[in-house]
């Protein structure tokens, strides 16, 4: 019973009570209470609240500008550190044990993975975020400024901070931070799955024309519709007009890389020329820090060079020099590997200084 209708019984019943013996009362007894009955309870009294929706992406978007905790809250994985399923930066690091004209130059670094000793100390105090711009607009203590380490374990040596990208870092070490569940992620958001790619072809790519008659090479019209792209999208275009990063397999990105090179050769008169702009454009993106690296090196590569009739091209060949980078090495590979230097990606990418895989 609403606390109104207890009040009211209680004053009734005191009313009673001050009534000669005999007299009965005015009205029909409980009659009275069961009229009240029907009247509809106030606003507010005795209703059961609604439940407030939940908002999922309230800690997505609190990490953008960056959130305080222990470096023993944060998952460290190969490529760098998650928390609580979001791929972070760790900044504005509280080392004591550091001299104090180190301790502020150390609280000013963002790092990727834990490139000293202090950073594996679990209870020391960060900040951690995942959008490097909002984190210096929130922090009056910047500007907050990548760790020269850091920026070359993930990109190679020489690497250029200005064109560094977390959401770029995370694509090229999804299988590192997604465990290899097809996914998309972007500061500010949860992840949401993917699924597998169109296992049927869909027509040419809307983007650029790209086409094959096998599947396998085009987002599943699902996703694509989720992410507000075309419909029949290749991998690499998909990946490319998003804002964040698609994690696929590496197998199915370099899968849409051939489709899309074997359909360039195709409506050229002649096979193109070797050059790294025509590799940055075939290949998928995770793979760009490497081709920045190797161009400091080496001259421009053949793509998807068959080297053997028995074994799988060479993403990147160079026949003169009787070296190509494979997706993996083994069984016929190894046999060949004694005319040709072969690498895979991983080995390329230690070799040139790259530590986060």
């Amino acid at each position: 019973m609403a606390l109104w209708k207890q009040a009211l019984a209680k004053l009734r019943g005191a009313a009673d009570e001050a009534k000669p013996s005999g007299v009965e009362a005015e009205s029909g007894g409980d009659g009275e209470l069961d009229v009240l009955d029907e009247i509809p309870a106030a606003e507010g009294e005795d209703t059961a609240p609604e439940p407030k929706a939940v908002d999922k992406q309230v800690l997505a978007r609190e990490l953008q500008s960056g959130i305080e905790v222990s470096l023993g809250d944060l998952e460290f994985l190969g490529a760098g550190w998650r928390y609580r399923g979001h791929p972070v930066m760790v900044f504005g690091a509280d080392v004591r044990e550091l001299e104090a004209s180190q301790q502020r130059d150390f609280f000013s670094q963002i790092h990727l993975y834990p490139c000293s000793g202090v950073l594996q100390n679990e209870t020391v105090g960060a900040w951690v975020g995942t959008d490097l711009e909002q984190i210096n607009a929130g922090h009056g203590q910047g500007p907050f400024r990548l760790c020269r380490a850091c920026l070359e374990a993930a990109a190679g040596r020489g690497a250029d901070a200005a064109r560094f990208d977390f959401a770029s870092h995370v694509r090229s070490h999804g299988d590192s931070y997604f465990a290899d569940a097809p996914c998309y992620w972007q500061p500010g958001a949860n992840s949401e799955p993917l699924q597998a790619p169109a296992s049927r072809a869909e027509g040419d790519c809307p983007h650029c024309g790209c086409r094959a008659e096998e599947g396998g090479w085009q987002l599943a019209s699902e996703d694509a519709q989720r992410l507000e792209l075309p419909v029949g999208s290749c991998l690499l275009c998909a990946e490319r007009r998003v804002k964040g990063c698609l994690h696929l397999t590496g197998e199915e990105l370099l899968g849409a890389a051939r489709v899309r090179y074997q359909y360039l050769v195709s409506q050229a008169a002649k096979v193109p020329a070797p050059s790294w702009r025509l590799a940055e454009a075939i290949l998928p993106l995770g793979w760009q820090p490497l081709l920045q690296s190797l161009q400091r090196v080496l001259p421009p590569p053949e793509l998807f060079y068959v080297y053997a009739e028995s074994a799988q091209p060479a993403v990147l060949a160079w026949p003169s020099l009787r070296r190509g980078i494979v997706e993996s090495v083994g069984g016929t590979e190894e046999t060949i590997a004694e005319e040709w230097s072969l690498w895979t990606r991983g080995q390329i990418e230690a070799e040139l200084g790259f530590k986060l895989r």
